[in-house]
């Protein structure tokens, strides 16, 4: 992989992938050595190495950019500095790459997943929920977009001081710049700010459409703090920072650098991000396959609730009017209050009181 920037080659693809996964790093970081377990004897690159083989049926993509600390909190210009800052180029820049080259590889209808860390979450971010304007392949892109897995993201909420001092933190980890020299970061965060609530709206408007694919979301958090040469940087993006409104918060036993880095599958944070990857990826299919040959075969229609599968282990369930499409379909065992229930030939849906 020669090219530092954009996207490069794929990390692994086949003839039957038909969902995109990108990888974008975070402040400091690369499109590999983020991802990337270094031992004494071995390195585990595990988007390329590992995810393949939970993930069979995905094209594995991973972004790279110039992910200085100034191109996301200037270190020079005047006090109130332009909201449009670099990190709406690399939104720009992360789309029409993905743009380019699914265009080019006639895959522009397939869903996209984005796994993201530390303030590349906020890249993935406002790359979703920027106005797009008259751009009508991003907008169409955005729209395939089904699910975004945040690791350290910062999600502050609405206090510019939190940013300031989750700024200061990574200035110490990845930088030699003294902290004197970085001024007005409370101002020089409001972009930042901004896009955590911009992003909030986009999720809450694709929850409440009833046309478009609702955005899987997960958050991740640090359990452990940050050392350097001996000192202690603290926990940069701690469990309350790390999550969004709504979104159950889950833990990696690792400090905000390592982790996004796994040394083999037996891992836990490994386990929990594949093994939802390839959750998400199931569940999709099964949306857009339609309802199985099985799933028909079964039909229980319970008032306003239609359900087309088998009910199984039933614990206290209420319904008010209910039949079934196949013979024997109602079978009640255990305590039960008294209730009326006939089978009905799949051809006659008339319905059955209790």
């Amino acid at each position: 992989m020669t090219e530092k920037y954009g996207l490069a080659d794929s990390l692994f693809d086949t003839p039957e992938a038909n969902i995109d996964i990108v990888f974008i790093h975070g402040l400091g970081g690369d499109r590999v050595k983020t991802w990337t377990w270094e031992g004494h004897d071995r390195v585990q690159f595990w988007p390329k190495d590992l995810l393949p083989e939970a993930c069979p049926t995905a094209r594995i993509l991973s972004f790279g950019y110039n992910a200085e600390f100034a191109h996301f909190y200037p270190l020079f210009g005047p006090k109130f500095i332009s909201e449009q800052l670099t990190i709406d180029d690399h939104s720009i820049a992360l789309l029409q790459s993905l743009i380019g080259l699914r265009g080019k590889t006639k895959t522009s209808d397939r869903p996209i997943i984005f796994v993201s860390h530390s303030l590349g979450g906020l890249v993935c971010a406002n790359a979703l929920s920027r106005h797009h304007g008259t751009d009508l392949a991003s907008t169409s892109l955005v729209e395939k977009t089904v699910g975004v897995v945040f690791l350290g993201t910062p999600f502050e909420g609405s206090s510019k001081a939190k940013w300031a001092g989750r700024a200061l933190k990574i200035l110490d980890w990845i930088s030699t710049t003294h902290k004197q020299d970085v001024k007005d970061l409370e101002e020089r965060s409001a972009k930042l700010m901004s896009i955590n609530d911009a992003f909030q709206k986009f999720l809450k408007t694709r929850d409440r459409s009833e046309t478009r694919q609702f955005v899987q979301v997960a958050c991740f958090f640090e359990q452990y703090a940050m050392y350097k040469a001996g000192k202690k940087i603290g926990t940069v993006v701690p469990k309350e920072s790390a999550c969004l409104p709504g979104i159950d918060p889950q833990s990696i036993q690792a400090n905000h650098v390592d982790m996004c880095k796994f040394e083999d599958e037996d891992r836990e944070g490994y386990k929990s991000i594949s093994q939802m990857l390839r959750q998400w990826i199931s569940d999709l299919d099964k949306r857009l396959k339609g309802p199985t040959e099985d799933s028909q075969k079964y039909s229980v229609v319970m008032s306003d609730v239609d359900f087309n599968d088998r009910i199984d282990n039933n614990r206290e369930v209420v319904m008010g009017h209910a039949y079934s499409t196949v013979a024997d379909g109602f079978r009640i065992t255990g305590n039960s209050t008294s209730t009326t229930y006939h089978d009905i030939n799949p051809n006659d849906f008339s319905q059955v009181e209790r």
